[in-house]
């Protein structure tokens, strides 16, 4: 199975339980928190920037255009960017808020992330 963008989405609502409708975060929220990812991740790990070029700027996806796109560096982090956004999507203000999840997510991704794989 091919690991995309609108997976890693899709994935996230899951961690979110905001599966049924009306969806209380709207795709934007959610590519909005992946693009923040993307610079996260390039951030703390340029090594997996390499395929894509150090020096070019890294990628913004919106939706829905990119909803079918892969996922475009190593799929070993994919479980890591799950967790940050959903992290980084919980932290929204609004009744449902769990600041103490949101942050235990931000950290999984971190450690995930800079885990020596």
């Amino acid at each position: 199975m091919a690991l995309t963008i609108g997976g890693l989405l899709t994935e996230a609502r899951g961690v979110l339980n905001d599966t049924t409708p009306p969806l209380r975060y709207s795709d934007n929220d959610l590519i909005n928190a992946f693009n923040d990812a993307f610079i996260q991740a390039r951030y703390k790990r340029p090594d997996l920037f390499l395929p894509l070029g150090l020096r070019n700027t890294v990628p913004q996806y919106i939706m829905p255009d990119d909803t079918g796109t892969a996922f475009p560096i190593s799929p070993s982090v994919y479980p890591a960017f799950i967790y940050y956004v959903s992290g980084r999507t919980e932290l929204r203000e609004d009744t449902f808020v769990d600041d103490k999840r949101a942050e235990l997510l931000l950290t999984r991704f971190t450690q995930m992330l800079l885990t020596v794989q």
